[in-house]
């Protein structure tokens, strides 16, 4: 990219237009140029390698933090040397390391929203919502209670309607033993579960059917068709090798699927995601 004007000098030599003409054309070339080269580290993201300084501060994080220390405050989020412990190697993922990185996703989309270089298919409207909004909406997995989050879309300052979101994230919490993800697609009208071990959730998928009929009811006043709606359970999707990894996977999951990313990881790839989550939170980025 650094000899870009090289490249283009060698492009526009052979031409006889006139100055503004090629003043223009740069420019047009440049626009292009960035959108390519977004597109490229677009899937790039997450493969590569941390610096030795970045995995030392990675691993004083996870390993030499004190566990009642609060390390960071964002996004009504205390994060406490406790929770980095989580992001040990055969930890257990918490509520508050998933929720804190569902909260950056949705800072990234606000980003890639306003900005026109990132590729149109990678700016993805999406919902967020956290890894408590299932049980509540499950009744506790007794069964559908919708009167326990009909607000929380309203929070998110977007309806749960085609018009206004592509997707919904939702992380959950199987009987407080594994962590999968569910997605309400509009873009392909499919309700989706994934989950690392290769599990199915049809019951989960349906109360997410009806969670959508009653938002439409809800704040539009209308009854949606789903007749033609899916679910889908992914199953050539990147699986866990052991018994500790879900909640990595999961919150992978929802990093690649809002950005519409190809789920292009494995299994030993997760201690490095592990360091990196780490390093996402105190610096309050995701790439």
């Amino acid at each position: 990219y650094r000899h870009r004007s090289e490249v283009y000098n060698d492009l526009v030599q052979a031409t006889l237009c006139p100055p503004h003409i090629r003043e223009q054309a740069a420019k047009e070339f440049d626009s292009m140029l960035k959108t390519l080269i977004l597109g490229i580290l677009m899937k790039a993201k997450g493969t590569a390698p941390l610096s030795r300084k970045d995995s030392g501060d990675a691993e004083d994080l996870i390993y030499e933090t004190r566990g009642g220390e609060v390390i960071v405050k964002k996004f009504n989020y205390d994060i406490q040397g406790k929770d980095f412990h989580t992001l040990r190697d055969g930890e257990w993922l918490n509520d508050e390391i998933i929720n804190f990185h569902l909260e950056l996703f949705k800072e990234r989309m606000k980003r890639n929203l306003n900005d026109p270089q990132v590729p149109r298919e990678h700016r993805v409207r999406c919902i967020f919502f956290n890894t408590f909004f299932y049980t509540k909406l499950s009744d506790n997995w007794r069964g559908y209670k919708y009167r326990s989050v009909r607000r929380w879309s309203k929070k998110q300052h977007r309806q749960v309607h085609e018009s206004q979101v592509d997707k919904v994230i939702i992380p959950i919490n199987v009987n407080n033993n594994h962590w999968c993800l569910a997605v309400i697609n509009f873009q392909k009208k499919r309700f989706e579960y994934y989950d690392s071990l290769g599990g199915r959730n049809r019951s989960c998928l349906e109360n997410l059917k009806k969670y959508v009929i009653d938002e439409h009811k809800n704040y539009r006043k209308e009854d949606v068709a789903l007749e033609d709606w899916e679910f889908v359970h992914p199953q050539d999707i990147p699986h866990q090798r052991n018994g500790c990894d879900c909640g990595v996977f999961t919150t992978q999951y929802a990093d690649h699927l809002s950005e519409n990313r190809q789920l292009s990881f494995s299994q030993a790839d997760m201690p490095a995601f592990r360091r990196k989550m780490a390093l996402a939170i105190k610096n309050v980025k995701v790439l």
